[in-house]
């Protein structure tokens, strides 16, 4: 880092909102990503909400180090408080915000930031990769946030209410901070730290006048923190609350658009199957007690807003009966559960290899596809790509060679062979086994 980056930069360009809040276990991973961007016209606004652990400590040290670091602290501990609070008190043109145990690729500023010298619009963001943390390995799958048209040029979102939806998720980009000024965008301020964002994303996209949506992953999002405000199930009835704030803001703003109207509904019986699928008991109950309340009150307006389709889950929501509904909670519940623990088996088999391990991904079909992606973090390892079918062979995939299976043995024979495949693992598994690869070898994905 330059000298000068110890000295506080007068005129910064962004400004980063890290919302903190007893943190210290992630704190420095995710202070060390903004640090050591690219960019380095930023400054660093510290959002401590009165933690009790070793946060504030962190805090210190790391700002006596870089001058870019301001720590404002703030005792309420609401999350929308917090960003409001950060917005406020940003000196950058552009604001971003970061969550405590989130981290941002190196060059995720400087890549946003040649989009606002080139077309100035409201808001620029990218897409996101989701990451957890096994044993020592890293594992991490892209999601795309958009559909394909939609990313690589400026669109306008207030201009076609009808084409564009709602963004998925805000931390991934930066916002004109003359835009949430003037516009009077502001979190909830609800208790605690649960979905006031949504009223945010929505607002965000139907009032910029531009925005740009770059098809490149450059924010990470920890999926393993158990202390997340979305693995707290107490907090059940705030997303009905947030559904109700945005109608209130809809309302005082005068805005009519039937095309806007059409998705908050959407977005209201999304986020309650969402909800619902992750509840269980008591939680579930008052959740799901709250969306029948909901459901009566809305009958009027789903229907008047139906010609512009609300897609199958969502009209499941609002056309099933509470019983079919429950029914399908359930089997939404199962299939998550099975896939997730199939993953949850493949990743700790390859979290006990040892570091630096060669591996072969034995199938390139879909299976294969996802495991060269939770690799992502560890891609030294991967060697090549094996597979049967000969029009693949000498060909790429995701920067990785595809090869013949007898090639591949032929060239790493004390690789791992992952295997993967869901109908022909067990001849893929005795396939190996005759060129040589042993049962120890051998990590079977099915």
């Amino acid at each position: 880092m330059g000298e000068r980056l110890k000295e506080m930069i007068h005129d910064p360009e962004i400004s980063v909102i890290i919302t903190i809040h007893n943190a210290e276990k992630y704190l420095r991973e995710c202070l060390d990503s903004v640090m050591n961007q690219t960019f380095e016209e930023i400054e660093i606004l510290c959002m401590d909400g009165g933690s009790t652990d070793d946060s504030p400590e962190i805090l210190q040290d790391y700002a006596a180090k870089d001058g870019r670091i301001r720590i404002i602290n703030d005792d309420n501990t609401s999350y929308g408080h917090k960003v409001n609070e950060g917005i406020a008190q940003a000196r950058g043109e552009y604001v971003s915000v970061l969550e405590s145990d989130d981290m941002y690729e190196p060059f995720m500023l400087e890549r946003l930031y040649e989009i606002v010298r080139r077309h100035h619009p409201d808001f620029v963001n990218g897409d996101y990769t989701n990451f957890f943390d096994v044993d020592g390995w890293r594992f991490g799958y892209v999601t795309h946030m958009y559909a394909e048209e939609n990313y690589n040029s400026l669109i306008h979102y207030r201009e076609e209410p009808e084409r564009f939806g709602v963004i998925p998720r805000f931390w991934t980009g930066i916002f004109r901070k003359d835009f949430l000024l003037e516009q009077d965008i502001r979190m909830n301020e609800s208790p605690g730290a649960s979905y006031q964002d949504m009223s945010f994303r929505f607002l965000t996209s139907i009032l910029a006048a531009s925005a740009y949506h770059l098809n490149l992953p450059l924010y990470l999002y920890r999926t393993d923190n158990p202390g997340s405000s979305m693995h707290d199930s107490t907090k059940t009835i705030v997303i009905a609350e947030e559904h109700e704030f945005l109608q209130n803001e809809l309302r005082r703003r005068g805005i009519t658009n039937e095309h806007v109207w059409h998705n908050a509904y959407l977005w209201k019986y999304m986020d309650f199957r969402g909800n619902l699928r992750h509840l269980k008991g008591e939680y579930r109950q008052e959740l799901f007690e709250r969306y029948l309340q909901e459901l009566e009150k809305d009958r009027e307006a789903l229907k008047k807003y139906a010609k512009q389709g609300y897609g199958q889950f969502a009209r499941e929501m609002m056309e099933e009966s509470p019983q079919r509904v429950l029914e399908l909670l359930d089997r939404d519940v199962l299939q998550e559960q099975e896939g997730r623990e199939s993953l949850y088996r493949l990743v700790n088999a390859v979290a006990k290899l040892s570091s630096g391990q060669e591996i072969v991904i034995f199938g390139a079909g879909q299976r294969g596809r996802r495991i060269l992606e939770l690799l992502c973090f560890e891609p030294q390892c991967v060697r090549c790509i094996a597979d049967n079918d000969g029009k693949l062979w000498d060909t790429d995939l995701g920067g990785c060679r595809i090869l013949s299976p007898e090639r591949a043995v032929e060239k790493y024979p004390d690789a791992v062979y992952i295997v993967a495949n869901g109908l022909h693992a067990q001849e893929m598994e005795q396939q190996l086994k005759s060129m040589g690869i042993r049962e120890s070898q051998l990590i079977l994905w099915e």
